[in-house]
């Protein structure tokens, strides 16, 4: 995967974006239910406004803060869906166990002075200072883990169709993860600061309002052809001159 190097301008996209983004529905678009999560932003823009965001289009060189999910293949259908992603490193060494647990307590007693602790904090502490006592006393009794499978992380996905031709007779199926905003702390101030990131997926606006059959069944692209059409029954006749 290309490395992202530098940022895109997101506050003047948000600005083109509030003029040319447009709303998708699951009932009336070719598309499931919606992501709601707070550090997921992402917009849909129609493939006519698609122009608009070449300069921002660096295949290769993608920016850090900002991914175009499917420039120059708009959407005819849209599937949102997650994964939980973890990771566990059962390698961890005694004294790297020391160091996480004595900051974590350093923490807690410093911010005791400012303000009270609650209750759960004050537990906290003390259950710190009494692993730390037991560790130091025998290492050796000890094994360590670090993982952030309990914290559900979730990596979202956009899976979307798209025509590969311009006869619409052909289409392609391709999946993209999406960039959410991340929070790292300020090592001085301690501060949580969030660095924020966007997705654009742009979209065929003449077809994700309807059902677009796989390669091997269009009938709808053959039926198309048909000028004349006259419904008996449960069935519908179709007509076309051969002149």
């Amino acid at each position: 995967m290309a490395k992202r190097t530098d940022t895109a301008p997101l506050d003047a996209l948000r600005v083109l974006l509030n003029s040319c983004s447009m709303t998708l529905q699951p009932l009336t678009h070719q598309v499931n239910a919606l992501p709601k999560e707070s550090d997921l932003e992402y917009y849909f823009v129609a493939s006519r406004d698609m122009a608009q965001f070449e300069p921002y289009y660096r295949p290769g060189n993608p920016f850090r803060n900002l991914k175009l999910i499917n420039y120059n293949r708009p959407a005819i259908a849209l599937t949102f869906y997650s994964k939980h992603k973890y990771s566990i490193d059962r390698e961890v060494a005694a004294t790297d166990a020391v160091a996480v647990l004595q900051q974590h307590r350093d923490e807690l007693y410093n911010n005791s002075f400012l303000n009270a602790l609650s209750g759960t904090q004050e537990r906290e502490l003390r259950h710190i200072d009494t692993l730390l006592r037991a560790m130091r006393q025998n290492p050796d009794q000890f094994q360590f883990a670090v993982s952030n499978y309990h914290h559900y992380y979730q990596y979202w996905y956009c899976s979307f169709r798209y025509f590969e031709n311009t006869e619409h007779s052909k289409t392609g199926t391709h999946n993209e993860h999406m960039l959410k905003h991340t929070q790292r702390t300020n090592e001085r101030s301690r501060e949580q600061l969030i660095n924020e990131r966007l997705n654009i997926i742009f979209i065929d606006p003449n077809f994700i309002t309807r059902p677009v059959a796989y390669d091997n069944k269009l009938i709808d692209r053959e039926l198309e052809t048909y000028p004349d059409s006259i419904r008996f029954g449960k069935a519908t006749l179709y007509v076309k001159s051969l002149n």
